[in-house]
């Protein structure tokens, strides 16, 4: 909706400069109809990057308003670019002048008017939650970040639903007609199956009509992946990795064939565009610090294989002289041109010859260093399996949680590599490249 809402501001802005500098009521369609949608896709695009379709972000902010204005003037930057390369374009000046000057008060007022309506006109959807237990709980958490409704399916005016089987009377028909009522006067959007609740025949049944309604019905890992965009390993167990949707991706020639000429495309592309920095970072190395230029160093890749990964050199010589240890915040290793390099990612940039030799992906889990993998793997449950595919040069978890150096974070960076996994495609991947550059705009994530 809300892009709807922009692109109808950007579409209004252009009507507006058709109208003031053509000088003639003409309507986009005539001649001016790549133009408005060239306008819409960039604009909205820039949009995306800078987290201004994010749902919970504050419409009415300045903050918000300020990055309108940010985005709106990059575009204007290009196309005055484009003017110096192109001097003899045939659309006026004038024309893209009242375009950028009335599309952030257009897109902000947009959105001031969205925000206000759905405001007046949306409820909280409600969650059921049948069951209890510290996951449950980790729910109601995330869920009220959403502005969720999290209610317990329960008895009236008796607490929480006791599971089937487990009535004070053993009868698991007063444990349905418990559950029917609840269902009844709370009527809930969605319900939410914890892991400790264990159904029989006739409360599946009622949950089962509840569905056939229009009532979503979730497990509780579903429903907190749906929230937060990761898995809670801690909360699910084989049984429930077994019977997942998803996780199909990799097991499809085509589709990982479609994937790795992707990223050869990708890899090619960014090499060439970069090519020119190459020189100008390897000067900066050699000056800033005694030492080779490039840094390899070995990481596993998919199906745990060992292989050298290249970066730019950011760390003195002979850092680890006294064996591996995680990277730390503000770390004394890291010369001062070093810690540019990374504050930009652009100490990842030789990774793209990794690409282009197979070792790793564009997108997908970051490569971890062999002893540290030996170590997670026994610490952490189902670690191994973010091997399944190549390593990627950027990932869902890079771009959703900082910079991880302690085996808390290489968990907490697992969750949403499982995620990743499960629910891997190339428009998965197409979002995570745009976030990627959000993030790095943003300088977050980096040491």
């Amino acid at each position: 909706m809300l892009w709807v809402g922009d692109a109808a501001a950007i579409l209004v802005a252009v009507q507006i400069a058709i109208s003031l500098t053509v000088g003639q009521g003409l309507f986009i369609t005539h001649g001016f109809k790549s133009i408005a949608i060239g306008s819409c896709f960039f604009l909205t695009l820039l949009f995306y990057i800078t987290d201004l379709y994010n749902p919970r972000r504050d419409q009415r902010s300045q903050q918000t308003a300020s990055l309108v204005v940010l985005d709106v003037a990059i575009a204007m930057a290009f196309v005055t670019l484009g003017f110096y390369f192109y001097p003899r374009w045939a659309i006026s000046r004038s024309f893209f002048l009242v375009v950028f000057l009335s599309t952030p008060g257009l897109v902000v007022a947009e959105r001031l008017l969205w925000s206000r309506l759905y405001g007046a006109l949306a409820r909280p959807s409600i969650v059921g939650v049948l069951g209890d237990g510290p996951a449950v709980e980790e729910l109601r958490r995330v869920a009220s970040e959403h502005q969720l409704q999290v209610v317990p399916l329960s008895i009236p005016n008796e607490g929480p639903m006791p599971e089937a089987g487990e009535n004070e009377d053993g009868s698991s028909g007063n444990a349905t007609a418990a559950l029917g009522a609840s269902l009844a006067r709370l009527r809930p959007d969605i319900i939410v199956l914890s892991p400790s609740v264990a159904l029989d025949s006739e409360a599946a049944r009622l949950l089962i009509d509840a569905r056939f309604s229009g009532i979503t019905v979730l497990d509780l890992p579903t429903m907190f992946q749906l929230l937060t965009g990761k898995l809670p390993l801690e909360h699910l167990d084989a049984e429930w990795l077994l019977r997942a949707h998803g996780f199909q991706f990799f097991e499809s020639n085509m589709a990982m064939k479609t994937k790795r000429l992707s990223d050869l495309a990708l890899a090619s592309a960014f090499l060439l565009l970069s090519s020119p920095l190459w020189p100008l970072i390897a000067i900066g190395i050699k000056i800033s610090s005694r030492g080779t230029v490039f840094y390899r160093q070995e990481r596993v890749g998919q199906s745990e294989q060992v292989f050298r990964l290249i970066k730019f050199r950011t760390m003195a010589a002979n850092s680890e002289a006294n064996g591996p240890v995680w990277a730390a915040q503000n770390d004394d290793r890291i010369f001062y041109f070093g810690r540019l390099l990374r504050l930009f990612r652009l100490d990842e940039l030789p990774q793209l010859v990794n690409i282009l030799k197979g070792d790793m992906s564009f997108v997908g889990p970051r490569p971890e260093r062999p002893v540290f993998v030996k170590e997670l793997k026994r610490s952490i449950p189902y670690y191994s399996l973010r091997s399944a595919i190549r390593p990627g040069l950027t990932g869902w978890a890079q771009v959703n949680y900082s910079y991880g150096a302690s085996p808390t974070d290489a968990l907490e960076k697992l969750k949403y590599d499982l995620h990743y996994i499960q629910h891997l495609s190339l428009l998965f991947d197409l979002q995570i490249v745009l976030r990627t550059f959000r993030t790095v705009l943003g300088r977050q994530g980096s040491r």
